[in-house]
């Protein structure tokens, strides 16, 4: 809901809900903005009373996904990757840092933030779908698709390609199969059918490329999630 401030000059309290409802008090002396995406206050720090907050208070984590770093205005241009607070979506500075995360949210990296290190809700999942590619790689160019809100719907697009249009969130690349795995323990979600894809590219992949998945997972026999469920345990 966001944090509430009071004005010590003029009393107005002030509460920003949510992104970019940005609330001022009456005589000009401070401000609030970005709800619980990205808390912004500004005025002078002793005409600022904060209510009810508490030095223990649990951070209320309201996006599907932070980073380490932001997302700069040029293409592929990451910024501010060693600060000790997450950004919303690769955009909104938040005053979340790593450790105030809850389980649900697991550790990823992926093309989709520009490899920066990415944290994503696992819990609250709606749906879910995987898209792959037939090359020479296992997952780099495959999709897993997120939605917090609604079934996914899969459409053609212009060009005439089915694909799925209203996601919220999508990756690529080694970090599908442990946010899938997280998804079925932490969100009421049957994942099966999207394994079944998964278990799909990995057997055409085995039939094109041995050596490679050989060489990636030790046996040809190896299954790719159980794979992943051990590295998970030993980590």
């Amino acid at each position: 809901m966001g944090e509430r401030i009071r004005c010590r000059k003029c009393g107005d309290i002030l509460q920003s809900k949510y992104r970019h409802d940005f609330k001022m008090c009456r005589c000009g002396s401070c401000y609030i903005d970005g709800g619980d995406d990205y808390c912004r206050v500004g005025g002078d720090k002793k005409d600022i009373e904060w209510i009810d907050r508490k030095e223990n208070k649990r951070k209320q984590l309201r996006s599907n996904w932070y980073t380490e770093g932001k997302f700069g205005e040029k293409y592929r241009e990451i910024l501010d990757t060693n600060n000790k607070y997450l950004y919303s979506q690769g955009r909104y500075h938040t005053k979340i840092k790593k450790e105030d995360l809850t389980e649900d949210y697991i550790k990823f990296k992926s093309r989709a933030i520009w490899y920066m290190t990415g944290y994503i809700r696992t819990s609250g999942v709606v749906d879910i779908g995987y898209t792959y590619i037939k090359e020479n790689h296992l997952f780099k160019d495959d999709y897993l698709y997120i939605s917090y809100k609604e079934k996914l719907k899969f459409e053609e697009n212009k060009l005439g390609t089915l694909q799925y249009v209203n996601y919220d969130m999508s990756i690529c690349g080694n970090s599908i199969i442990p946010i899938l795995l997280a998804i079925e323990v932490n969100s009421n979600v049957d994942i099966n059918i999207v394994k079944e894809k998964i278990y799909e590219k990995v057997e055409w992949y085995k039939n094109n490329y041995k050596e490679d998945y050989i060489r990636q997972f030790g046996n040809e026999n190896t299954d790719i999630f159980e794979y992943y469920n051990e590295l998970q345990n030993k980590n």
